[in-house]
């Protein structure tokens, strides 16, 4: 055999190396040694390039190389074929002529040949095929390979007669599929080559194979199983000096798997992640394929991609952090981009991701983009990446301390922050005013990325988390307010058509915007408010829209799925825009205009069923049904779910206080009762339930109110609402947790949530007050609870002083009412030591109803409601004080009109006035809504049960007289209009904000002053030195040079010795003696007395 191929390798520098592996002929052949002979010189002289040739009779294969200089022979392994289809692999190449001449015949081949023959002479003669082109006598010759070696012989004939260019998809899927991607798998993995040749030879020839194919098998599970393999050869350091084609076609083959989701998945679940972070890092050759491909992944992915490997996210993003902190070229916008994706794809929780020093350097990093002169689109990417920062850090990783030096250099927190939200504001603007709604929707990238950055931004900055100068504020406020101008204004002009809803880019940026205006309108309604009630239609009308759109993906699942991949179906969901609404409807339906739009919305109707569909999706964490084998909610989906349901129960409650009309009419309103009736007992007792649990139950109490006529007597779902009603009120506060077991505190169960729970509780104990003598069975269902007998039995063990005032008015209250609703109430009281109560905690109208006398001498006010102000004058200055006009008498003689004697009338308003005063009052940030709550509070507890019926027509009628009475006296506004003339005047006023400003504005005293400090507005009060601090600032003087001018001693005139002010000045017309160390400088009568006093200031310089 090898003397009839000596010939052939002369003068040609061919190398040819004839394997005969198994020794087994599978068919014999008619063709002698001459015609095989003739076929061998065919392929070698006139087809020397081919790589390889399928040999006749018993020779399996031919292959040869041509020898380079200094190259080795290159040996390889090959299979067996029929003589059958030898004869038509022989003829692909050729024109089917055959050659008159040719090397003589060998006569051991002869031999060999003849042994072939008479082994397979008992299975007759085979006709040839006939094939109709090179195509298919490939795929043929491929399918028919019976081994490894078979095919690598049959591959290598392939690529001489097919011309990859010749080839379409379909053509390509067919070779693949014959050349079968487990052949190549097992190239690429075997580690055995022939002695002499290159180790990677094999892997070559599959990887050059595989990247002409990739294509046509993405998505196939054996295509992801080589991911290990490519991930080991891009990570082979000995590549990287020896075979560069090999690492790019590996790169080329990743690529072409990440493009498509299974294969992404695949990359993640054979943390592959990790070699590629290595090969990035590395900075080699192929830096760039590798963050290409990672970039793929992650953009795609997000958080999933690091879930197995949360180190390689800490090495990337501190190396890519170093690169953006001290790159100044273009690069640094190309990081950009890769750290947006980066951030966006955040590990969860943060602290797992290794230390933070990546965070430093992003942070130098995008100062230096945001705070410097850029172009359009490079302000684009700074701003990109500054809101990916904010939304995955925080705004306080922002606001970093500017005196900490960072690398040796100073961060610039303060300014960045502004500076993202101004040129926010002006991108937002830019993109949206003066366009068409095509033109906007063609920007939609650039605007929603300064979305994020502005919903942050609010949330924090009306917070008062930084402390801007005054100046600063007012440009960040006018900036905000023009960037929400053209919001609405766009938002106006999508209303027009519909037809953007059919286009799903269209309605996520409508979407977008929706969202942002929701941030504003959660903590600013006062601002463009007519634009936000023009858009409330269309924003209702989307919120619709998306929630009827995504009801069917909503459905809550039983059984569990993947952690990361039960995700998928939500890329068919709409976003749940309502969520994000939900808090500026809190705020718009506490005012009646927006109230009225919205209900005619049938905004109740939509917050029901989004309620119940929150409500669905957690009910498996609710009650005794909820089995291990089922799906384990999440806690955040819980906490989500449950924040969205508080804040609509509250909407709800605005709607109870200013529609009570509505709410006995309408009914929905029992519908909606008697959904509370059923799932709150369902509710676990939990801490983290607390909140959902007081929000259903106080509104549950609320249109109870109004609808307890038609809920009946039989229904026993009522019971087990109150009793969970009282379980929330009454596990609130012990005294056994308190340090000397004589304090009454809020319980440790409640205390971390307090600040949450506290308004709830208050409003609950007082609607339940209420509710006593309108229900009468509700008095005996509390005393077979013990409940009464318990808030008594704890009061006596509470020493005097032992609970806060406003803690012991609520007690106090609700003990009145239910002594007055219930004789055997009043009874059980009495015998449980409620008279005692009464003297050590001197509960004067609990005394009063027990007929109990109290150890001290009760003093009451004249019933004139004095309103008071306080008032500054500083450069030379003064404050002062005003009163109004009796306003309770009007109320009083309301009150007989009813039928109330005039002994009681004006018993009932002293009560008001004295518990008015008495009470503590509401937080500083109390909006209308609770201010009027905390005032028909008042009312409550003075009205006779039998006048109960009165309560909203007689707050009514007092807030009318109140309003309309405010004034100054003439003595009064003749004395400011001479002190005006001066002096610069000024106010300082405690109280809520919004109570304050509504006496301010009634009475007209504004015009006097030229500045207006309202405690609820600054969150400090007097005697506080810091509010002076803010006057004087409003002002630009010192406080030297002011006089504290107040009726009260203990704030007014106090305050003033803290601030330092030149001289105090008290006004004390009850003619009191003073004692303790606070001393005035000047005591006056009168306000009107207060020329008389400046008049010595000023001529006297040493005073």
């Amino acid at each position: 055999m090898s003397s009839a191929l000596d010939g052939l390798g002369g003068g040609g520098g061919i190398n040819t190396i004839i394997f005969d592996l198994d020794n087994t002929l599978l068919h014999t052949t008619e063709l002698d040694q001459a015609a095989c002979t003739q076929v061998l010189y065919r392929i070698v002289y006139k087809r020397s390039n081919l790589l390889a040739c399928i040999g006749l009779g018993h020779l399996t294969a031919v292959l040869y190389f041509r020898s380079f200089p200094g190259s080795l022979p290159i040996q390889s392994f090959v299979g067996r074929r029929s003589l059958v289809d030898l004869g038509a692999m022989a003829s692909c190449g050729d024109d089917g002529s055959s050659s008159p001449e040719g090397p003589p015949a060998d006569s051991t081949s002869d031999h060999m040949d003849s042994e072939a023959s008479e082994s397979r002479a008992d299975t007759g003669p085979i006709a040839p095929l006939t094939l109709a082109g090179p195509f298919d006598r490939a795929v043929v010759m491929l399918r028919r390979a019976k081994s490894d070696t078979e095919k690598f012989a049959a591959l290598l004939m392939v690529t001489k007669l097919i011309k990859a260019e010749e080839l379409d998809e379909g053509g390509k899927k067919a070779l693949l599929d014959a050349v079968g991607l487990p052949f190549l798998a097992r190239m690429l993995m075997t580690r055995d080559v022939p002695e002499g040749c290159p180790p990677s030879m094999f892997k070559s020839i599959a990887l050059t194979v595989l990247t002409c194919f990739i294509s046509s098998c993405q998505g196939s599970p054996a295509l992801h199983e080589l991911i290990p393999t490519l991930t080991e050869i891009i990570a082979n350091p000995e590549l990287h000096e020896t075979d560069l084609t090999l690492i790019k076609d590996a790169f080329h083959c990743l690529k072409t798997v990440v493009s498509e989701k299974s294969g992404r998945k695949a990359v993640i679940d054979f943390e592959a992640i990790g070699s590629l972070v290595d090969a990035y890092t590395t900075e080699s050759m192929y830096c760039d394929d590798a963050i290409e491909v990672i970039m793929a992944v992650v953009s795609e992915e997000g958080s999933r991609t690091w879930e197995d490997e949360p180190e390689a996210f800490t090495k990337l993003m501190n190396h890519m952090g170093k690169e953006f902190a001290g790159n100044h070229d273009e690069r640094k916008f190309v990081l950009c981009n890769h750290l947006t994706y980066m951030l966006q794809s955040l590990p969860w929780p943060p602290g797992e991701v290794g230390q933070p020093e990546w965070k430093e350097n992003l942070h130098i990093g995008l100062s230096d983009v945001i705070l410097s002169k850029l172009g359009q689109e490079q302000r684009i990417q700074g701003l990109r990446l500054a809101g990916a920062a904010m939304e995955s850090l925080g705004v306080p990783w922002v606001l970093q301390i500017e005196s900490e030096a960072v690398s040796s250099r100073k961060t610039k927190g303060r300014q960045l922050l502004l500076m993202m939200v101004h040129l926010s504001c002006i991108e937002v603007r830019m993109s949206l005013e003066d366009r068409t709604f095509e033109e906007a929707v063609a920007l939609a990238s650039p605007t929603t990325a300064c979305y994020t950055i502005l919903e942050i931004a609010i949330i924090f900055l009306v917070n008062g988390a930084v402390d801007f100068e005054q100046k600063q504020k007012q440009q960040l406020y006018a900036a905000l307010k023009g960037a929400f101008n053209a919001v609405l204004a766009f938002l106006q002009d999508a209303s027009v058509d519909d037809a953007f809803l059919e286009n799903p880019k269209n309605l996520m940026f409508v979407c977008a915007t929706i969202r942002v205006l929701g941030a504003w309108l959660a903590e600013e309604t006062e601002a463009n408010r007519e634009g936000v009630y023009q858009t409330i239609p269309f924003i209702i009308k989307i919120c619709k829209h998306n929630f009827d759109h995504n009801k069917k993906f909503l459905k809550p699942k039983k059984k569990c799925q993947s952690k990361s991949w039960s995700r998928d179906e939500s890329k068919d969901r709409l976003p749940d825009i309502l969520r994000f609404l939900l808090p500026g409807l809190c705020h718009l339906t506490a005012e009646d205009t927006p109230r009225t739009i919205l209900l005619e919305l049938q905004l109740e109707t939509l917050l029901y069923d989004y309620f119940t569909h929150h409500w669905n999706n957690i009910k498996e964490v609710f009650g005794p049904q909820a089995k291990e084998e089922d799906c384990q909610i999440s806690m955040d989906k819980v906490y989500s779910a449950s924040e969205a349901m508080g804040t609509i129960s509250n909407i709800f409650m605005n709607i109870v206080v200013q529609e009570p009309d509505r709410v006995k009419a309408n009914v929905f309103y029992y519908s909606l009762l008697k959904f509370i009736f059923n799932k709150v007992p369902d509710i676990p007792p939990e801490v983290c339930h607390l909140k959902l649990s007081g929000n259903l139950c106080i509104l549950g109490l609320m249109i109870l109110r109004h609808q307890h006529p038609n809920v009946k007597s039989t229904d026993f779902t009522i019971f087990r609402f109150v009793q969970s009603t009282v379980r929330f009120l009454w596990d609130a506060h012990n005294v056994e947790e308190s340090q000397d077991y004589s304090t009454l505190v809020v319980s440790s169960k409640y205390e971390h949530h307090w600040g949450n729970l506290m308004d709830l509780w208050f409003l609950g104990m007082h609607t339940l007050s209420l509710l006593l003598p309108t229900i009468p069975w509700l008095s005996d269902f509390l005393l077979e609870s013990e409940w009464p007998q318990t808030i008594v039995a704890t009061l006596l063990m509470v020493r005097e002083g032992g609970m806060d005032p406003g803690l012991k008015s609520a007690m106090e209250d609700f003990l009145c009412l239910l002594a007055r609703s219930s004789k055997p109430a009043y009874n059980t009281l009495q015998e449980k030591g409620v008279e005692q109560v009464c003297r050590n905690h001197k509960l004067q109208d609990l005394s009063t109803v027990f007929n109990v006398k109290l150890w001290y001498a009760v003093c009451l006010e004249s019933c004139i409601a004095i309103v008071y102000f306080v008032y500054s004058v500083v450069n030379k200055g003064a404050f002062v004080l005003v009163y109004g006009t009796p306003v309770c008498v009007g109320v009083s003689q309301w009150l007989a009109e009813q039928g109330v004697s005039r002994e009681q009338s004006q018993q009932i308003t002293q009560d008001f006035l004295r518990k008015y005063r008495e009470a503590p009052a509401p937080p500083h940030n109390t909006d209308q809504v609770g201010l009027d709550l905390w005032r028909r509070n008042i009312w409550a507890a003075v009205l006779p049960s039998e006048y109960l019926h009165l309560l909203d027509d007689v707050f009514s009628v007092w807030k009318r007289e109140r309003l309309s009475k405010l004034s100054l006296d003439p003595p009064v506004t003749d004395m400011l209009d001479e002190l005006a003339s001066n002096f610069n005047l000024g106010l300082i006023t405690n109280g809520p904000s919004v109570a304050q400003w509504e006496k301010i504005t009634e009475s007209g005293c504004e015009k006097y002053f030229d500045a207006i400090v309202v405690s609820g507005d600054t969150g400090v009060e007097k005697p506080s030195k810091d509010i002076y601090d803010v006057a004087c600032d409003e002002l630009q003087v010192a406080a030297a040079e002011c006089v504290m001018v107040g009726d009260k001693l203990e704030t007014d005139i106090k305050g003033g010795v803290n601030a330092g002010v030149g001289a105090t000045v008290w006004i004390n017309g009850k003619k009191k003696t003073v004692t303790g160390e606070v001393r005035p400088d000047f005591t006056i009568p009168c306000v009107t007395n207060l020329t008389h006093v400046l008049e010595k200031l000023v001529d006297d310089p040493k005073i």
